[in-house]
């Protein structure tokens, strides 16, 4: 029989020290609102498969399907935009109005069908100065050397209607069927800029506390409905003045405090290859090993009481239990690429890990406006 986890009814100690680890990744666990059946969570990857309007097409159906069929206890959609001016990519999936809730519902009717037991989960970001679309905003008017945008510095105002078009966009996730939703603070968008230095450098409450979005943006979701809220952080910028790990914990504590109901650790932006030589975010797995964030990750968890999630070049059984002494959830992307049913199979011992060589050419797929999938030729 599985051992079963509760953060209502476990102290830390007890979690850390009186649990099997080696059957960790495949036993249920519960967070403050959400059962998941397992702790592998599938990380937002974008798809690069909706319309030009931002509606779900039935292609994205037959990701997810496949996804939640593979056995992830948890579904984290990739990005999809809050507002138009947040789109990153023309094939974005849009939640920025009422008309999108149709398709985001048979959606989760999809997955649902697949896995009733799966927590799927919406990713709401907005892209901020990292856009090749044009009308780029941002915390400050700081140019980005990757897209050659030089952004609009924000207005309150402007700050007030992204703050609204988060909220509303978690009431339509919670109308579509979705368990959670997950705020994108990561990988150099918006809600990453306020969180990061070298690109807020605002002089009024909301560079004061460059954290404040966040929690303004908790604290509207939370007045007007209970769907647990998620985040996906940078613990680092990997760019000169930008957010460092110090910096990150205090945040993450606020975070704590405030209810969120997990926090994801990642780290880097786009600009971070012209200080790191290699794409931060999506490492080469031979050169970096696995589990590249895994000391942030830890510093956190340190830090909070909430569930943390651990990402980050994480393709093997034996890396995922090792991390699950330390943290709450392991995360993978490329590996569930490769194939949606690795969860699955290493449930069954069929393999102990992906043959996933992070090529990286399926992000560079969907940079060119392809289809999210494995590109490799073996």
């Amino acid at each position: 029989m599985p051992i079963f986890i509760s953060y209502r009814s476990l102290n830390q100690n007890f979690f850390q020290y009186s649990i099997n680890k080696s059957y960790m990744l495949f036993t249920p666990i519960e967070t403050e609102h959400l059962r998941m059946k397992n702790r592998l969570v599938r990380s937002a990857t974008a798809e690069s498969m909706a319309t030009k309007e931002g509606f779900v097409t039935e292609e994205m159906i037959e990701l997810y399907t496949k996804l939640a069929e593979g056995g992830a206890g948890t579904i984290v959609t990739g990005y999809m935009f809050v507002s138009e001016d947040g789109r990153a990519s023309f094939k974005m999936t849009g939640i920025s109005d009422d008309s999108h809730i149709e398709g985001l519902s048979k959606l989760v009717e999809a997955v649902k069908a697949a896995a009733k037991d799966a927590v799927f989960v919406a990713q709401l970001a907005h892209a901020g100065r990292q856009t090749f679309l044009g009308n780029a905003i941002a915390p400050s008017a700081v140019k980005d050397p990757f897209t050659g945008v030089e952004p609009r510095e924000m207005t309150r105002e402007d700050i007030e209607r992204v703050i609204e078009a988060f909220v509303k966009a978690a009431l339509r996730a919670e109308k579509a069927g979705f368990d959670a939703v997950q705020l994108h603070a990561a990988h150099g968008y918006l809600l990453s800029e306020f969180i990061s230095p070298h690109v807020n450098r605002r002089k009024d409450e909301y560079g004061q506390e460059r954290a404040k979005i966040l929690l303004d943006i908790f604290d509207g979701i939370r007045q007007r409905s209970r769907i647990p809220v998620m985040i996906k952080m940078n613990a680092c910028d990997f760019v000169p003045g930008g957010l460092e790990i110090d910096e990150a914990v205090r945040i993450a504590k606020l975070l704590d405090d405030a209810g969120f109901e997990a926090i994801e650790v990642s780290g880097g932006m786009y600009e971070s290859i012209y200080h790191n030589r290699y794409n931060v975010v999506s490492q080469k797995v031979a050169k970096s090993g696995e589990a590249y964030f895994r000391e942030y990750a830890f510093r956190i968890k340190e830090a909070v009481s909430i569930p943390v999630m651990a990402v980050g070049g994480i393709k093997s059984r034996q890396t995922a239990e090792e991390l699950l002494k330390k943290v709450d959830f392991v995360s993978m992307s490329r590996p569930l690429i490769r194939d949606p049913y690795l969860p699955k199979k290493m449930m069954n011992g069929e393999v102990d890990a992906s043959d996933c060589k992070s090529c990286n050419l399926c992000l560079t797929a969907i940079f060119e406006g392809k289809p999210l999938a494995c590109y490799a030729k073996n």
